[in-house]
């Protein structure tokens, strides 16, 4: 064997397992690259939806008519998949058997809309819609949802949202409303 032989030899040997360790790596960066994938993916697919709770269980807003309390309620108002405003609330009849309670939410969105800004067009919360929940008369806490779907020319949702007691013969006494929003 000649020096030149002896030079490629060694070439050729430095070259394969030059080869076999970038391989070596590169697998191991690749499955490195799928892990952080799947996990930015599984975080995504995990992160709760943003929005805000408004009053709690221990510290709801009530509905009063003539001094005396008539229900309670509280929840949530989120971005419910990037597709719809959700408003997921809690209602309690502080008078089980009498009148019926549900709780309302008024759908608004900040968008464009020729009616702003006294008719000369802008962006400005825009009432799209109102739902109600069912109406309920028992002393423990009733979980309901209603939801609306998102403004593609909004950039912001906000609910209003009371508790009323169901009258018959007279307009519905209702709780000062709660106000919360989210931007998307």
């Amino acid at each position: 064997m000649t020096d030149s032989d002896s030079t490629i030899f060694l070439i050729v040997t430095v070259c394969s397992h030059l080869d076999f360790f970038l391989e070596e790596h590169m697998r191991i960066i690749r499955a490195a690259a799928a892990s952080v994938g799947i996990l930015a993916l599984s975080l995504t697919a995990a992160s709760p939806a943003l929005g805000v709770a408004w009053a709690s269980a221990s510290s709801p807003i009530y509905g009063s008519e003539g001094g005396k309390n008539f229900g309670k309620m509280y929840g949530s108002f989120y971005n419910d998949a990037s597709v719809s405003a959700m408003s997921t609330t809690y209602q309690y009849d502080l008078e089980p058997g009498g009148n019926n309670v549900r709780v309302e939410t008024d759908f608004w969105f900040y968008e464009y809309d020729t009616s702003c800004n006294s008719g000369s067009g802008g962006t400005c919360w825009n009432f799209d819609v109102s739902k109600q929940t069912v109406e309920t008369n028992t002393a423990k806490w009733v979980k309901d949802s209603r939801a609306r779907n998102l403004h593609g020319g909004a950039e912001r949702a906000r609910g209003g949202i009371d508790i009323c007691e169901i009258q018959a013969w007279q307009n519905d006494p209702c709780s000062p409303h709660a106000y919360p929003s989210f931007s998307y």
